[in-house]
């Protein structure tokens, strides 16, 4: 499944975003994926005017997980974590990285228990070996 992926700013008067992959290309593929005409479609609709599709270029992020409900806590010390990692393995956060802390929820409607939560961090062009 795709995750819910809601990105947090530091401040706390900054709105948060939520979003949801509908399509996503795979490693190696060169051609965009396609949305499809059903979803162009309902984004239309004044029911769904706060939603909008946005086309998200590849990037490359480094990933840490955690068990936890995603809450405030528990995925700030997350992104602590990671970043301490990050700047130990000599990999280089994009700059504005900080301002924000971007997670990404898998089955958490769908679970009580057991959930997969993942922080995710930019990291910076030509700051990785990837």
């Amino acid at each position: 499944m795709a995750p819910s992926l809601q990105q947090v700013p530091q401040d706390a008067d900054a709105e948060k975003t939520m979003s949801w992959p509908l399509v996503f290309a795979l490693p190696g593929q060169t051609s965009p994926p396609t949305v499809a005409t059903t979803i162009l479609e309902k984004v239309k609709n004044p029911l769904w005017a706060i939603c909008k599709i946005e086309t998200v270029p590849g990037k490359v992020v480094a990933v840490g997980t955690y068990a936890d409900a995603s809450v405030p806590p528990v995925v700030r010390k997350a992104d602590k974590k990671l970043r301490e990692a990050c700047q130990r393995d000599g990999l280089q956060v994009a700059p504005d990285s900080g301002d924000y802390v971007k997670f990404a929820q898998y089955d958490a409607i769908y679970s009580m228990g057991q959930r997969r939560g993942e922080v995710w961090i930019e990291l910076k062009d030509g700051g990785h070996p990837w």
